[in-house]
């Protein structure tokens, strides 16, 4: 029987929120690939239809990602600039590939990467993207085609979704299903979108279906599934979030370093708290400065707004919250990073950075050790059921300091602590 990949219908309980996510929380799908050929001219109805695709995602808050050539993947970064929209190249850039199209000039992306392996460049556009567009193309889009193909299959559960865009696909996939062995794993993972529209609605019905994903994420193979540790953190944080509050209500874990902070950033300072929980460190910054604090829980936020009032309170997480560059003098960054895996470290690095005024001081504690996994663990106030569940990756002293020297920041000074854990703190300024 012929694959129907055709839209599926929305499930009765669905509902667009003010974001643009399914159902309101928070949107696990963020950076959309786009993949199609080099040779599409601007005019081409082919080429219009991706051009307004991209423009209607980057309306509804994704970032469009594509391969920084001519053609269709121009068409993707042109019709999200046009409406401002935030856009990334992973560009390649070869010295004997005397068939490629090359780096196109008039592709023009806020943020780029660049390889001169044609596999290394692949995978960079597959590792960014939380979910792939597949246009029209040549040998190039079958084999992009094929590797998110096979990891879809391979990740299913918490695989990112694959499109396919256009209304040629039906006959490519029934000779597929004709002539080789796919099973129906391979055709389920695979959606069809002849619309922008329809392409909006599939990336929010995936969105639906992740929402109960418990999976592990390791190193090597972060890129190739949506994570959701933010979510599993901030979710078993918002369910004993009063409880957790409870059991560490007045007390400063962390004084010694708390005060060591507020030696290095003289005030009066504007300084951010990465990672609020339920207000402690806050409050007592908050005595010498104007603080802004960020975090995901919405209990916790809650919880902190009554406990700390003169407080700047942010729900959002810093993966996607945009902070002001040039703004803050430190940052007091306790036990949120290692939250954080690894596929997007560099990025937080770097926005922290440029979040700080020059001379500035980024003051960090994370867990010690190497790997990443959820960390299930029970406390006085749960159930053997349901415990209290936190993803982690650990740091190296070496991965902390490489991490943080390449956002353009300087070390200060390394400490190794001990409580429950292994701890590292990093002290970093800015240079000016």
């Amino acid at each position: 029987m012929p694959l129907d990949v055709r839209l599926p219908k929305r499930p009765k309980d669905f509902k667009i929120n003010e974001n643009g996510n399914g159902n309101g929380n928070g949107r696990l799908i963020k950076r959309v690939t786009f993949f199609g050929d080099s040779a599409i001219p601007e005019g081409d109805p082919i080429y219009e239809s991706v051009y307004e695709a991209a423009k209607l995602l980057a309306q509804n808050d994704y970032i469009i990602v594509n391969g920084g050539g001519p053609g269709l993947m121009k068409a993707a970064t042109d019709g999200a600039e046009s409406v401002n929209g935030k856009t990334s190249a992973v560009f390649w850039e070869p010295k004997l590939a005397s068939f490629f199209e090359g780096k196109n000039i008039s592709n023009v992306t806020d943020e780029s990467t660049s390889f001169s392996n044609y596999m290394m460049r692949t995978l960079g556009l597959i590792e960014q993207g939380d979910a792939y567009i597949v246009c029209k193309g040549g040998t190039g889009t079958i084999s992009e085609f094929g590797m998110v193909w096979a990891l879809a299959k391979l990740y299913y559960g918490s695989h990112k979704p694959v499109i396919l865009y256009g209304d040629f696909w039906d006959d490519l996939i029934i000779a597929f299903q004709k002539t080789m062995y796919i099973d129906e794993v391979e055709l389920s993972v695979l959606y069809n979108a002849r619309t922008p529209e329809e392409i909006l609605s599939l990336l929010k019905i995936h969105e639906l279906k992740l929402k109960n994903v418990k999976s592990r994420v390791s190193g090597d193979e972060a890129g190739f599934v949506l994570s959701t540790e933010a979510k599993i953190t901030s979710e078993s944080y918002d369910k004993y979030a009063r409880h957790y509050h409870a059991d560490r209500a007045g007390k400063l874990v962390a004084q010694d370093q708390l005060d060591e902070f507020i030696s290095l950033v003289n005030p009066p300072a504007k300084v951010l708290d990465v990672g609020l929980c339920t207000g402690q460190d806050a409050s007592y910054l908050s005595n010498h400065y104007s603080v802004t604090a960020i975090e995901p829980s919405a209990k916790f936020c809650e919880i902190a707004k009554f406990e700390c009032s003169n407080v700047n309170i942010v729900q959002g997480d810093i993966v996607n919250y945009e902070l002001e560059p040039n703004t803050y003098k430190g940052i007091w960054a306790r036990d949120s990073i290692h939250h954080i895996s690894e596929k997007n470290l560099d990025k937080v690095f770097q926005k922290l950075s440029n979040a700080l005024v020059d001379n500035g001081i980024l003051y960090i504690i994370v867990r010690e050790g190497s790997g990443e996994f959820v960390e299930e663990e029970e406390k006085n106030y749960t159930t053997k059921d349901q415990p209290l569940k936190r993803f982690y990756h650990l740091f190296t002293a070496e991965e902390l300091v490489q991490r943080a020297e390449k956002a353009g920041l300087v070390l200060e000074k390394i400490d190794h602590t001990k409580r429950s854990h292994k701890w590292l703190v990093g002290i970093f300024r800015k240079k000016a």
